[in-house]
């Protein structure tokens, strides 16, 4: 009994021995095979050049210098076969070919910046691990981890990379991310509010919301656009009629009135939520009288104030920041503080020689500024008549009402108005040209209006044209 007791404690000792032998010998040999590849990486970077070797999540390339990442070598291979597949997005080239292990993505020489990457395994390496990587961009700093071929960069926004991180991990392996790996230019919407047919349809950039050809009123807006994290990256506002500028909105608010009926006059629109570093946002108001208006841009204003002028349509753009772009002429009119005066091109006196040829001198001198030339008021004028109307079509029908508005538009569409006043002893007739700076155009007065007044050949107030202050209004004619 002692003796079999013995044999089976020998027995023991032998497998032990085995076992730990064989956990040293084949088990560790596998546990080897199995340690982690290293993965290394090249950066050629903007007034650097190649720059050294890193690997296994070291940073390739550099931070805090504003230095573009142009061309990038990785190397994985196992029983010298490339275990890895990569490739960059150029700017002004857009994605490459795929490169095996060891070979050149992106340029050199050439002063392009690489903006995204994709990197992937391939064989038996990508059953067993995964791939992540991150880049450095401007304005964002480091990115999230992107994984097995995913973008990581931008696209479309010309936006450099500056550095790079890449590791391997095993398959199944818990791996924090740490947010969104890629940037590209987020969807942007909005639509309109119009009088008589309310909201329409929302539209992508570069499509117009409101009307035009209709004389019908834009009066609200909804914007909708997002900054890379899903908050608002915009906001907005408008000045409306009888009500001034209104608050800043943010992205999906209603800027304007419905069921008021007041018109959007001008409007200012501006990126936030760090949009503003990636993209200039371009916006442009159709307004009644003048048409289409030039291109605003980033918080300036678009449309009208001070004039009661509606606004009928809207158009905006994003583009990538400083982007050539056509802004098209003027995009904003301070009808209030600006003022208007026309320029005639009447090289002889604007005095009538003797009494009785008033309405020839304004039909005359009205004429100059529609035709841009030197006109004879006195080739109207025979027979102690003027004869404007049947020599020169350039004139409206006699409206005996006076009407402020009226004349306030024709000037603002290059068109002067001849007035004619009187009392029960003479008549007289002014060209007005102009309106003062400071008007309130939705009260206009007389004083308000700059006339040439031919009984002195000079530029007055209307009300201190001749006898105008003791006479009554007869009549005008707006030049068309």
């Amino acid at each position: 009994m002692k003796e079999k007791k013995e044999r089976i404690s020998i027995l023991k000792v032998v497998l032990s021995i085995s076992m730990i032998l064989c956990f040293n010998g084949i088990f560790m040999k596998d546990i080897n095979a199995e340690s982690m590849p290293t993965v290394k990486y090249q950066s050629h970077v903007q007034n650097i050049g190649w720059m050294s070797v890193s690997k296994n999540g070291g940073i390739a390339g550099t931070t805090g210098k504003s230095l573009r990442m142009e061309a990038l070598k990785i190397t994985l291979n196992h029983k010298k076969k490339s275990m890895i597949n990569y490739r960059t997005h150029v700017s002004n080239i857009g994605w490459q070919s795929w490169k095996s292990s060891g070979q050149l993505a992106g340029t050199t020489g050439k002063s392009r910046a690489i903006e995204a990457i994709q990197i992937k395994l391939i064989g038996d390496y990508a059953k067993k691990y995964d791939v992540y990587y991150s880049v450095h961009v401007p304005y964002k700093g480091w990115l999230g981890w992107a994984k097995n071929g995913a973008v990581a960069g931008s696209t479309g926004l010309a936006l450099r990379t500056e550095a790079i991180k890449i590791v391997l991990v095993r398959k199944r392996s818990i791996f924090n991310t740490r947010g969104i790996s890629s940037l590209s230019k987020p969807y942007f919407s909005y639509r309109g509010h119009s009088q008589l047919y309310g909201w329409g349809k929302t539209v992508g950039e570069g499509n117009v919301v409101g009307t035009t050809g209709q004389s019908k009123r834009l009066e609200a807006c909804i914007i909708n656009f997002k900054n890379f994290d899903g908050r608002s990256g915009i906001t907005y506002k408008t000045h409306v009629s009888n009500i001034g500028w209104q608050n800043w909105c943010d992205s999906g608010c209603i800027a304007g009135t419905t069921g008021q009926s007041r018109q959007i006059e001008a409007i200012q629109i501006k990126l936030t939520g760090g949009m503003d570093k990636f993209f200039d946002i371009y916006y442009r108001l159709h307004v009644a009288n003048f048409g289409w208006l030039g291109w605003a841009r980033n918080g300036e204003v678009a449309g009208t104030t001070g004039g009661g002028i509606r606004a009928e349509a809207l158009q905006i753009r994003i583009v990538v920041k400083n982007s050539s772009f056509n802004v098209g002429g003027t995009h904003y009119y301070d009808m209030t503080n600006n003022g208007i005066r026309l320029k005639h091109y009447m090289t002889q006196s604007m005095k009538q020689p003797y009494s009785g040829p008033c309405a020839a001198y304004a039909y005359g001198i009205g004429l100059s500024i529609v035709l841009k030339r030197n006109i004879d008021p006195m080739i109207y004028y025979r027979n102690n008549l003027a004869y404007y109307d049947n020599r020169e079509a350039r004139v409206g029908a006699y409206d005996r009402k006076y009407d402020a508005k009226k004349i306030y538009e024709a000037l603002k569409k290059g068109k002067p108005t001849m007035i004619n006043y009187g009392n029960s002893n003479d008549q007289h007739w002014v060209l007005i040209m102009g309106i003062y700076k400071g008007t309130n155009i939705n009260n206009i007065k007389y004083s308000d209006f700059i006339c040439i007044d031919s009984s002195t050949g000079t530029e007055k107030r209307l009300t201190d044209a001749w006898l105008f202050s003791k006479s009554v209004f007869y009549g005008m004619k707006i030049f068309c």
